[in-house]
């Protein structure tokens, strides 16, 4: 479920770059400016905390039972 959101999201922000980039004039198939590339680490830093908060609520379950 968490994926197919991150998916989506990473779908319009693709597009919301390519229009930004039509609009400047610039080539949306270049290499990635600075702005995609932080956009991209935003959306891959977001996805690592949402693992991790899981993973952390799944260890936490585990050791409710033990005790």
């Amino acid at each position: 479920m968490i994926r197919n959101r991150v998916l989506a999201l990473a779908v319009r922000l693709e597009l919301l770059i390519n229009r930004y980039a039509v609009r400047r004039g610039l080539d949306p198939e270049r290499g990635g400016s600075t702005v995609e590339w932080v956009i991209i680490a935003a959306v891959v830093f977001l996805l690592a905390i949402a693992v991790g908060t899981k993973i952390t609520s799944v260890v936490n379950e585990q050791l409710a039972k033990i005790k």
